[in-house]
């Protein structure tokens, strides 16, 4: 968080008043730790749809995506804001303490998301592309179809090179994300 909303142009929308508030995010990952400070107040709703009995974070990403998205910089006194500190956000928990999961848990999640009117649900999970559509993107495609919801995915860690991405980042309603370093 040190760079990345500089270089997105977050601090000079957030001057013009463009902090994410009224927008609903979704993050799908390993949980968020709604008791850390800088997302205090942020999640308004958490679900979990792994065999974890703990709806926090054991693993971290998901507190990490969190606070990149809408951390309110409270703990670092503003230095490490989130791009969308005024947005809120729904923890739907669909990777469990080792950071993996299953694909109707993560379907399910996506489901779930799109029900509870979620503006742009994020996405920084990904599989191995094969020959075969694969389920995620399915669901991608026909929820995006649906609904106005924005779908925005990591392109996934192996890159750059040929078939680099990840399902469900291929799915053409994707909004796909990469790394800039």
């Amino acid at each position: 968080l040190n760079s990345g909303p500089a270089r997105i142009g977050a601090p000079a929308a957030r001057e013009l008043g463009l902090d994410g508030e009224g927008v609903t995010v979704a993050i799908l990952d390993t949980g968020i730790d709604a008791t850390h400070p800088d997302l205090a107040d942020r999640v308004v709703k958490q679900v979990n749809f792994t065999d974890s009995p703990e709806i926090g974070d054991l693993f971290g990403h998901g507190t990490h995506v969190g606070s990149t998205v809408a951390g309110t910089g409270a703990a670092s006194d503003g230095l490490y804001t989130g791009v969308a500190p005024g947005a809120d956000l729904l923890d739907v928990k669909v990777l469990g303490g080792s950071g993996t999961g299953v694909e109707s848990g993560v379907i399910a999640g996506m489901e779930w998301a799109v029900e509870q009117g979620a503006d742009i649900v994020n996405m920084s999970l990904g599989e191995r592309v094969t020959d075969q559509i694969h389920a995620w993107e399915e669901a991608l495609e026909r929820l995006s179809a649906q609904s106005d919801t924005l779908f925005v995915v990591a392109a996934g860690n192996e890159g750059p090179f040929t078939a680099s991405l990840r399902a469900p980042a291929t799915a053409e309603a994707a909004l796909t994300v990469g790394a800039l370093d």
